[in-house]
């Protein structure tokens, strides 16, 4: 019995110490309640479905965390996020230049999947709301956008909303949504507290989906999404507020392509996206052999 007992209990670790091809291309990509993810799957896929074998993870950080442990990975996420990966220049098609997200080309647009980051108020923000707004488009708040890793504004793009000014009596603000906006929400909080002595900036994340889900339903002042809202959450929000939604551009962003710092790739097409995250390209020797 000792016997048998042994012979299974080596056959059942060598069956699953199967090792993996390095040549297969190991897809990470944002969880579906993510503007990120949703605003990858417009852009690049063409709203074509992920793959199944596509593994999704709760954040950028934790797409970049997954890549920077897997020669075979590939992933996506903000610009501010990249740390410790290797970040590839995109082209828009196989005649185009390869892009880096620069500042000056994310700003340009001529980096391909540049995207802008938002705040959605129910209707013009008002009071303290608003005067924390129209500090995150000023120079300082647009300052932190430069240290925390993503871009500033352009001057003529920073439009602050009307409504009445002044505190009045709120003292609390509360900020939800997208993942990829926590770190620099969180950030100009930190600021705009320390001046405001009195005030509270609450700052959560849990995807862009479930920020605008809380506006919607009256749960948050302030929604942070890296997407925009869609005609049918416009519709929710009008029907139970009586008021539209209103977007406010904030901050911009190059949505940045990476690979494991060993990867010899440098640049990738979003043709090539397309095909990987949807299936259709599954090996790293596929993709080198593409010029």
């Amino acid at each position: 019995m000792k016997k048998t007992l042994l012979f299974l209990t080596v056959s059942l670790v060598s069956v699953g110490c199967k090792k993996k091809d390095p040549d297969t291309i190991v897809a990470y990509s944002r969880e579906n309640n993510s503007g990120t993810y949703m605003y990858f799957k417009e852009r690049v896929l063409d709203n074509k479905d992920f793959a199944s074998g596509v593994q999704t993870l709760p954040g950028t950080a934790a797409v970049i965390n997954a890549v920077s442990k897997d020669s075979s990975a590939i992933g996506y996420g903000g610009i501010g996020y990249v740390k410790g990966v290797k970040t590839l220049k995109v082209k828009k098609d196989a005649a185009s230049p390869a892009v880096e997200p620069t500042l000056e080309n994310v700003v340009n647009k001529s980096y391909p999947i540049s995207r802008y980051l938002y705040f959605y108020t129910v209707g013009e923000p008002e009071g303290i709301v608003r005067e924390f707004i129209a500090w995150a488009l000023g120079d300082p708040g647009q300052k932190i956008c430069e240290e925390v890793g993503y871009y500033p504004l352009p001057q003529g793009e920073r439009i602050v909303p009307g409504g009445g000014a002044g505190a009045g009596d709120k003292k609390t603000i509360t900020v939800k949504g997208s993942d990829t906006m926590v770190i620099l929400g969180q950030r100009w909080a930190e600021h705009y507290m320390k001046d405001r002595p009195g005030v509270t900036i609450q700052i959560t994340g849990g995807g862009s989906g479930t920020g605008i889900a809380a506006l919607i339903n009256g749960a948050t002042d302030i929604c942070q999404a890296s997407r925009e809202m869609k005609k049918a959450e416009r519709k929710q929000l009008l029907e139970k507020f009586g008021k539209d939604a209103v977007e406010i551009r904030v901050a911009m962003d190059g949505l940045a392509i990476f690979v494991h710092e060993t990867n010899p790739l440098t640049e990738i097409s979003l043709e090539q996206l397309r095909a990987i995250y949807t299936g259709k390209m599954k090996s790293w020797k596929e993709l080198a052999a593409i010029k």
